[in-house]
C-alpha cells in the first residue's frame, strides 16, 4: 500500500511520516467501518503532489496512499459480509499546475468519490464540510510551514468531531520562533494573537520548539478539537535532530491506543533506515543486522523503554494520590497521551509495580493482568 523507499531518496522523513499515516489509517478505517460508521471521510488539506517520484502513478503521493489503503479495507471487510461501506475524499491544493495534475489523477480514479478544491484549505472549509454529510471524518494537515488560520481550520474540525493528524513542522518551528518577523503568523498557526505572553512564561530550559509543542497542544485543547494529543517525531534522516512531528487529535482512548502501536511499528522501520543510510555513507562489516541495531535502541530510547516506562509510572502516582482507588483505563490514557508507551506495556509496568509494592490491586482468577474494573491503589 505504501510506495518502496527508494522513491524517498533524499527525503527519506517523508517515506516515515507516509508510512505513520497509511499504518494508522489502515487501522482507525477497521475501527470506524465495523461499527461506528458505514462511511469513512479522508481529507487531505495540503495534498500535493509535492516533490514525488512516481510521476506516472503517484505512489509516493500521500493522496494515492490514502486511496488504495482505505480502499483495502473496504474491500476486505466487504469479502468479510459488512456491506455498505463508504469511502469519500476530499483533496485541497492551492498551487494551479499542482491542482492539475491532481484532476487529472482523480480522472483515472472515478470508481472512487474524490472532490478537488482549488485554493487555500481554510477558503474551502465550506465546501468541503458540504461535501460530507455524513461519516467519521480524518483530516490531514501537511502544510510546508506553518502559515495556516487554524481558528478557523479548528472550528472544521470542531464540527466533523472526527480525528486529524498535523505535520507539526518542528525543524522549521524551533529556528524560527523567536523571529519578530514571523510573530503574526505564529498567532494565526497557534489560533491566539497573544501566543507570545504565553511563550516567554515557560520554563526557560524548554527549547523553542517544545514551547510552541507545548502551545500547540493546548490550543488544540482549548478549542475541543480533541481530548488527547500525542505526537510522534520523525527525525532529521542523517542527524539527531528532530525534522517534524505527527500530531493526532482524537477524543477516542482507542485512537490513542493505535496511535501509540503504530508508533512502535514506524519508529523501528526508521531506526533501520536511519542505519542503511549510515552505512551506506561508511559501509563496513558489521556483526549485527540493521534490524538488530533498531531493536536495541527502540529499547534505549524508544516506545516503552526504560526512560519511559519511568516516567509513565510517575503519572500512574500522581494519578493515584488523593483518590482510594482508580481504574486502570483514565490513567493509562494519561500516561500513553504523556510518553510514547503502549497499553500493554503498561499492563506489565502495573504488575511490576505490585510486586515492588508501589501500588495494591486483586486479579479475578486465571487473570494476568489487570482489567478495566480493577481497583488500583497505593500501597
Amino acid at each position: 500500500m505504501t510506495a518502496d523507499v527508494e522513491l524517498y531518496r533524499d527525503r527519506e522523513q517523508s517515506f516515515i511520516k507516509h508510512q505513520f499515516l497509511t499504518k494508522y489509517l489502515q487501522a482507525a478505517a477497521y475501527k470506524t467501518l465495523q461499527g461506528h460508521s458505514q462511511t469513512f471521510n479522508f481529507v487531505d488539506a495540503f495534498a500535493g503532489p509535492w516533490k514525488v517520484s512516481d510521476e506516472a502513478k503517484y505512489s509516493d503521493a500521500s493522496f494515492d496512499q490514502a486511496i488504495n489503503t482505505l480502499e483495502a479495507v473496504r474491500a476486505d471487510l466487504g469479502k468479510n459480509g459488512v456491506a455498505g461501506l463508504k469511502i469519500r475524499f476530499c483533496f485541497c491544493e492551492q498551487r494551479p499546475d499542482a491542482v492539475a495534475r491532481l484532476r487529472e489523477y482523480a480522472a483515472t480514479k472515478s470508481r472512487f468519490e474524490i472532490h478537488i478544491f482549488e485554493g487555500a484549505f481554510e477558503d474551502n472549509l465550506d465546501g468541503i464540510a458540504a461535501k460530507l454529510p455524513d461519516g467519521f471524518t480524518f483530516t490531514f494537515i501537511d502544510p510546508t510551514g506553518w502559515n495556516i488560520r487554524n481558528e478557523e481550520v479548528f472550528r472544521f474540525l470542531r464540527s466533523q468531531g472526527g480525528e486529524f493528524m498535523l505535520n507539526f513542522m518542528s525543524d522549521h518551528i524551533n529556528r524560527h520562533a523567536e523571529y519578530e518577523e514571523v510573530a503574526a503568523s505564529f498567532g494565526r498557526f497557534l489560533a491566539d494573537a497573544q501566543w507570545a505572553e504565553e511563550f516567554v512564561q515557560l520554563p526557560s530550559d524548554w527549547g523553542n520548539e517544545r514551547k510552541m509543542l507545548h502551545l500547540m497542544k493546548e490550543a488544540m485543547r482549548s478549542h475541543k478539537i480533541a481530548t488527547y494529543v500525542p505526537d510522534f517525531s520523525i527525525m532529521v534522516p542523517k542527524k539527531e535532530r528532530v525534522k517534524m512531528r505527527l500530531i493526532l487529535g482524537t477524543h477516542s482512548p482507542k485512537g490513542l491506543e493505535v496511535f501509540r502501536d503504530v508508533q512502535e511499528k514506524v519508529e523501528k522501520q526508521e531506526m533501520e533506515m536511519r542505519h542503511n543510510l549510515r552505512e551506506g555513507d561508511n559501509p563496513q562489516i558489521s556483526l549485527f543486522s540493521a534490524e538488530d541495531v533498531a531493536a536495541f535502541q527502540q529499547e534505549q530510547k524508544g516506545v516503552g523503554c526504560k526512560a519511559n516506562r519511568d516516567i509513565a509510572e510517575t503519572v500512574i502516582v500522581d494519578f493515584l494520590r488523593g483518590r482510594s482507588h482508580a481504574f486502570p483505563g483514565p490513567m493509562f490514557n494519561i500516561a500513553m497521551e504523556t510518553v510514547p508507551i503502549r497499553r500493554t506495556q503498561l499492563n506489565k509496568l502495573l504488575m511490576d509495580m505490585r510486586q515492588r509494592g508501589v501500588v495494591h490491586f486483586d486479579l479475578p482468577a486465571r487473570k494476568r493482568v489487570p482489567q478495566k474494573d480493577t481497583q488500583i491503589a497505593l500501597a
